[in-house]
């Protein structure tokens, strides 16, 4: 799957590429800017990936800049 088909067309406050974490607006901590495109990314462990349980893993938020790909991180929305 490559990552224009993994994205989910979700959006951020009042359906804006806006988004808010902890009660702070999330701006690139690379060029500043603060329009995000939303994915999802899956956190395996070689564990779970040993025993064929890699769906069970925990998933973390990715918030990826419009202006300049870097990507933030979260683990809860």
């Amino acid at each position: 799957m490559g990552v224009y088909e993994a994205f989910s067309g979700e959006r951020g406050i009042g359906n804006t590429p806006y988004y808010e974490v902890a009660g702070k607006h999330v701006v690139c901590s690379h060029c500043g800017r603060d329009k995000f495109d939303k994915r999802t990314a899956q956190l395996n462990t070689a564990a779970a990936t040993f025993f064929g349980l890699d769906w069970a893993n925990v998933s973390a938020t990715v918030l990826v800049c419009q202006n300049c790909g870097h990507l933030e991180w979260f683990l809860e929305e």
